[in-house]
């Protein structure tokens, strides 16, 4: 199973820990374990976290709901983004956008604000208001997506020919060399 450290310091303009280090690494994949430990270092505090996950692997697989694995990850990721909205403008969840609208936005996966406009109930006043933040929120899922995409927790096959029958032989993947070695 993979993992990853990150240290996470203390802002003090903001006077917050910024967990957007922590928030954009998770965008994509599946948390399996978490195990923060707080330390100092010159008279500044840090959160370092232990963060054991699973890669979403692309497939094309959709289930009964009609969304396949990676999918369903990021309609999880904009409907946890339109509870924030929601919360932060004192609005029920729905008034940001409805959950037809968000399956909507993650099947047609759009790129740009026309393209969220042609989505049903994405007018102009809800493109201004929230589209840059969607858009952005699509691209970069699919971006981090599509760059682990080959660092598949699957184990990659090689084919080899000899004489007389054909030998599938697992290769390791660079992941698993990786976890091997911490």
């Amino acid at each position: 199973m993979p993992v990853r450290i990150l240290t996470i310091p203390f802002d003090a303009g903001k006077d917050v820990f910024n967990d957007e280090i922590l928030t954009k690494f998770l965008l994509n994949k599946n948390l399996v374990r978490m195990s923060p430990e707080f330390f100092m270092l010159n008279n500044r505090p840090y959160w370092t976290v232990l963060v054991e996950y699973e890669i979403v692997v692309t497939d094309n697989i959709a289930d009964k709901e009609g969304l396949n694995k990676v999918q369903k990850l990021l309609y999880q990721r904009l409907s946890e983004w339109r509870k924030e909205k929601a919360d932060e403008n004192g609005h029920p969840v729905y008034i940001i956008s409805t959950n037809k609208q968000l399956f909507d936005v993650v099947i047609k996966a759009p790129k740009t604000l026309e393209e969220l406009k042609m989505i049903h109930g994405f007018g102009k006043k809800k493109t201004e208001r929230f589209g840059k933040e969607i858009i952005a929120i699509v691209k970069e899922f699919y971006n981090t997506t599509t760059s682990k995409k080959v660092k598949s927790s699957k184990p990659k096959t090689k084919k080899t020919t000899h004489k007389k029958n054909t030998a599938i032989k697992k290769v390791e993947t660079q992941e698993e060399v990786t976890s091997n070695d911490k």
